[in-house]
Parts: C-alpha cells; structure tokens; sequence
C-alpha cells in the first residue's frame, strides 16, 4: 500500500470515530438535557439566565452593565449564538451541548487510546460519557460546568499524552499553546475551575526541572519560557472581551462583578480548617450523589497510582484531580452541577476496565486457539507456492472481515448500551411527560402574546430566570431582571422601583407579591407548580394603569 493510500485510509478512520463520537453525543443529549427537543422546554433557571443575558448581546445590552449576572462572557455568547439558531427555544443550546458532548467523547477516544486498542477505547468512551452525563452533576443541561467538560478533557488528553509519550523530552510549544487557550475559554466562563489549568502548568513547570540534565539556570529559563506561551494562550483567548468592553466603556462593570463579587462577596467567609473540612464533606456527598462516576473516578484514580507507569505521570493526575477540587469547592457552596469538572477523571475507572480488557483479550482461547492453528498451517508442508499464496490471501481477508463485523456490531451494542445507560439513570427522563400545554410558563407566555400589546416587556421578580424572557423572546429593560444569589442592597431598590413606578407591561413574580403591585397592576394568571420536591407559585401580572 503507497503513501497516498495509508493517509486516506488514516483519515477515512479517524472520520468514522469522529462520526462514531457524534452519534453517542447525540443519543446521550437526547436523553439526558432537558434542552433536547424530546422536552416540553428546560425549566432550569440557570440557563434560561444565561440564554437572556445572551441574546441581549446581539440586541445591543452589554453584560454586566445592561444586565447583571455572574458568569462568564464567553458563556454568554455561547448562548446568544443558541438564540440565534432558535429564539424562542433551547434548540440551538441543544446543537451546542451536542457538540460540546462530541468533543469531550474525542478527547475520552483519545485518552483511552494512549493506553489499549482502539476498538476496546470506542467501546469504553460510549459508556463512560454515558455515565458523565446521566450523573445529578450534570443537572437540566446546559450548566458553565457542562460547556467546559471539552476543555478539561482535552486538557487532561495534552497531559497524560505528554506524560506518557514524550516526558523526558520538553513540551511543545504548540501544546503549551493550546493548552493556555483552553484555560483562557475557562477563565472566561467560570474561573473558579481554573484549579484543573493551574495543576496543569505546574506539571509542565516540574517536567522542566526534572526533565533533563541541565544546568539551574537553563531549566529556570525554559520554565519562564513555558509559563509565558501558556499566558500567551491565555491572553488569545481573552483578548475578544477585553475589546468588547474596551469598546463599549465597560471594562470596570466587568472587573467589577465578573472578579471582584464572585471573589470577595459570593463564597463564604470562613476560617481556612473549616473550609478544608467543609471541601471534603462537600466532595464526599458528591461522591455519593453520583455513584457510578464517583467510583470511577476514585477507583480508577487509585489503580492509575498503583499500577506500572512512571512517578511523574502518577503525580500529575494527583495534582490535576486535586486542585480542581480545591478551586470549585473551597468556597463552600455546595451545589450539585458544580463536581460536574470531577467527573472528568471517570476516564481513569476506563483506563483500568480497559487494561483488564486488554489482558484477557491478548490471553483468551480464542487468541491461543489462532496461534496453535496458525503453527500447524506453518508445519504443513504446501508443494505450490502460488497454492499458498492464495490460502494466505483467503485466510487474511476472511479474518479481516470478520474483525470489522466484529467491530461494528460491537460499537453499534455501546452506543446502545450508552442510550440504556442514559435513559434508565438520568434524572430528567420523568420531564419528557410533560408537554408543552401542561407547563405553567406557556400558559402565562400565551396570555402575554394574547395581550395585543405590541413589544411587550417583563420583570422576573422573586426568582431566578423563569424563563418567561425565553418563551416571550422578551429582551429586560431592567438591569436586575431576575433575583441574584449575591445579596446585593440594589437589586430590591431597583426592582422595587420599578414595580413602584409601573415601568413594565407585565410583573411575574414567585411565592411572594411584590409590594406596591396594585398601585399600577391586576392579577391576571395564577398557578402551582411542583419542582424538585417545592410547591411554588407563579404569579402573572398586568399594568392596567
């Protein structure tokens, strides 16, 4: 076989693994996010935070000075190209989370390849991102967490291939590179995760000490010369926001709320013990809470330690594993989508499944059985030559065939056992009841749309994004569109104000009536709703004079 021949056959396979790591994701999220079109709507109130503050961007609004939320911009712009795909719905964030999803099942792929056979890492890949997705950490779908599980594979592909491939020899710039970007993408939509990239660079920073025999000074200088590639990366990836607010005059607003309220007001203040202790209560019921990765992850963690490879690469998912906890979790908030990152180690309960595997496949009867047949072909004598050739010839595509019968009925079994795995673990398939006619938010969406009221506009009072703004395709007038969970004075000054003065067509409000509601509005809609074990109350109001 030439050049030419290899290269296409090379591409054409690592296409059908690419097709392959689509089709699991898109089973996966069918099932799994309640943004997927087999749901009624997702009711999670943070993402529908997140698609508002999104498609305001390309309305004009400019975050956190227009309107005030805390997670990153580059979040936000995931979602505001979701709404472009879809205004009113989650299916554009449901293309996104899909692709997201692929992503992380290539870089699963290509994890498990560093250490067995492709098809055993095809196989494994399907059932672990099975088992990632259906946890409680991965909540409704669409969770920060969830847009940044591509980043922390990947991350963690770069560095064990690094580890277990190239270690003693330096990193390449281009890894480096990479590297720095994907944490520049997690700077900028949660930073609290930015343990994981830390860990990372410190690992590359202990390679150059100990890689080679060289003098202090020169690993010094490749130590400064590495930190700085992987800040340039960092630097690529931030640079669009610096403009963005740079020219939009609002760099302060995102300091301000981005770093400086979610650093200083939003974690709890509590002596250094106690929060260590709390960490570890809190990973310890997240352990718990998600059994089947929790076990994974710990187990498969254990048995990378102790099995046969070298201290630095034992060392190194120590350190990454260990500071992604201590950056998420050291605040003290306690929420279930947050150890969604930790799942991210699940690869290594794969590692160790697919290293036992391995062995029993290179030690089974069948293979012992094909050795000894091929010993006796071997001992026989064949007076033709051309008779040989031909029973060569035979035997090697009859084999050749039956491995890709084998292989695709084996693939086509884990994609199904990955929909199996989803369908039967996730916490959101009880939803799929629910049609669009029994949920109270297209009840009160249709009474706005009804209103002849031209442009309508909204506040959310009492509770997080409703998600109301996304069924209307209302765009807040009001800075504090929604109740924050950062205990600021002015959200109830400004929300109050504007009850106060009727500057909205329409008030929703929670469980509690706002004050001051009859000086300008009419209750026109009530309901009940049941969610997560609460009885809640939605409340619809209209401005009448």
């Amino acid at each position: 076989m030439d050049k030419k021949s290899e290269e296409f056959n090379a591409s054409f396979q690592r296409a059908g693994h690419c097709l392959y790591c689509f089709l699991t994701a898109l089973i996966i999220m069918l099932l799994c996010t309640r943004s997927s079109p087999l749901y009624a709507f997702n009711i999670w109130d943070d993402s529908n935070s997140y698609f508002t503050v999104g498609k305001s961007i390309f309305k004009g609004l400019v975050p956190y000075r227009d309107l005030f939320d805390q997670k990153g911009m580059m979040l936000y712009t995931m979602y505001g190209i979701a709404s472009l795909i879809s205004y009113k719905t989650f299916f554009g964030v449901f293309i996104i989370e899909t692709i997201a999803a692929m992503l992380v099942c290539i870089a699963m792929f290509k994890i498990y390849s560093l250490y067995m056979r492709q098809e055993i890492s095809l196989v494994l890949m399907s059932i672990t991102a099975a088992f990632i997705y259906s946890t409680r950490s991965f909540w409704w779908g669409g969770s920060a967490e969830e847009m940044m599980m591509p980043l922390f594979m990947w991350g963690l592909y770069l560095s064990m291939r690094y580890f277990k491939e190239e270690y003693p020899s330096k990193i390449s710039y281009k890894t480096l590179l990479i590297g720095g970007v994907l944490a520049g993408c997690v700077l900028n939509i949660k930073f609290n995760s930015l343990g994981f990239f830390f860990a990372w660079m410190v690992m590359i920073l202990i390679a150059d000490l100990t890689a080679e025999d060289l003098k202090i000074s020169h690993k010094l200088k490749r130590c400064v010369i590495h930190g700085c590639i992987f800040l340039l990366g960092m630097l690529i990836a931030t640079i669009p926001w610096i403009i963005y607010f740079a020219l939009n005059g609002a760099l302060y607003d995102w300091f301000h709320v981005y770093i400086y309220l979610n650093v200083f007001v939003y974690s709890e203040k509590l002596p250094m013990l106690q929060r260590i202790y709390n960490m570890c209560k809190i990973i310890y019921n997240h352990i718990l809470a998600n059994p089947y990765c929790g076990f994974m992850a710990f187990l498969g963690g254990v048995s990378f330690i102790v099995m046969k490879s070298r201290w630095i690469e034992k060392l190194n998912v120590i350190m990454l594993a260990g500071f992604t906890a201590l950056l998420i979790f050291i605040g003290g908030v306690e929420l279930q989508y947050y150890s969604l990152p930790l799942w991210t180690f699940a690869v290594l309960g794969g590692i160790a499944i697919g290293r036992i595997a391995e062995y029993l496949i290179n030690n089974s009867i069948y293979k012992k059985s094909s050795r000894s047949n091929i010993k006796d072909v071997e001992d026989n004598e064949i007076s033709s030559n051309k008779d040989c050739k031909n029973i060569f010839n035979y035997s090697s595509k009859s084999a050749k065939s039956k491995r890709h019968a084998i292989r695709m009925i084996t693939g086509i079994c884990a994609v199904i056992i990955a929909g199996i795995i989803s369908y039967t673990t996730s916490m959101n398939i009880f939803f799929m009841k629910y049609q669009r006619d029994d949920l109270w938010l297209y009840h009160f969406t249709d009474m706005i749309e009804n209103s002849g009221i031209e442009n309508p506009t909204l506040i959310n009072m009492g509770c997080f994004d409703a998600g109301l703004y996304t069924t209307c395709g209302i765009v807040p007038t009001c800075r504090f569109f929604q109740t924050q969970t950062i205990k600021l004075s002015d959200v109830g000054e400004v929300q109050g104000d504007f009850i106060r003065s009727g500057r909205t067509d329409f008030v929703m409000a929670r469980d509690n009536i706002p004050e001051h509601i009859d000086d300008h509005y009419e209750l026109v809609a009530q309901e009940d709703w049941e969610q997560s074990g609460y009885e809640l109350t939605y409340y619809l109001y209209k401005r009448v004079r």
